[in-house]
């Protein structure tokens, strides 16, 4: 196996394909309905994703959740990435606030998801 190549059995190479695949989906789903914000230049993308971060997090819907993925689709369409060190503290807040029955969920879910993803993908080791 070529030394630079990662391994698909390993669990980092997983995780990284993984959120890959999910990412370039976001970007394909922001695209087919119609990149609303393709307007808007990257300092007024970026203060709106840290807010539509903010209140995806102070109450958890899909419509939230759809809006802070397309700023960040239309961000990474720009080839930058959405400003994640302006909500870390937010966002380590939250996950502190979260029960650990609800975070075991959550952790069993994006397990499985990956699972999922790994199987539709898998490739035959050389």
């Amino acid at each position: 196996m070529d030394e630079t190549a990662e391994d698909p059995r390993d669990p980092e190479a997983m995780v990284n394909a993984f959120l890959q695949h999910k990412s370039m989906k976001q970007m394909q789903d922001y695209l087919a309905r119609g990149r609303r914000f393709a307007e808007l230049d990257i300092g007024r993308l970026n203060k709106d994703w840290i807010i539509a971060v903010r209140s995806w997090l102070a109450n958890k819907d899909r419509t939230k959740e759809r809006m802070m993925d397309d700023l960040a689709a239309e961000l990474r369409l720009r080839g930058v990435e959405p400003p994640y060190t302006a909500v870390k503290q937010k966002l380590a807040d939250s996950s502190a606030q979260t029960k650990e029955t609800e975070r075991k969920k959550i952790r069993r879910a994006v397990a499985r998801e990956i699972g999922d993803f790994m199987r539709e993908n898998q490739r035959p080791l050389q």
